[in-house]
């Protein structure tokens, strides 16, 4: 165990706007079937972790990200 409290940063999934270089900003996308095959994997780094709080964007491709 660490003396000090570990962050991880993790940043939304693909979405068809971020897979083609546009900037998504405010826009409200889904994420496209990679980036949900993404955050799985994600999900996949992080388990076994003891996770004390999590924040997400209010944003689908975020959120769904973070589920």
């Amino acid at each position: 165990m660490s003396a000090f409290p570990e962050i991880y940063l993790v940043r939304h999934g693909e979405t068809e706007w971020s897979a083609s270089g546009k900037h998504t900003g405010l826009t409200d996308i889904p994420l496209t079937p990679a980036g949900e095959e993404a955050a799985g994997r994600v999900a996949e780094r992080l388990q076994g972790l003891s996770i004390k709080a999590v924040w997400s964007s209010p944003s689908q491709r975020a959120f769904k990200t973070c589920r």
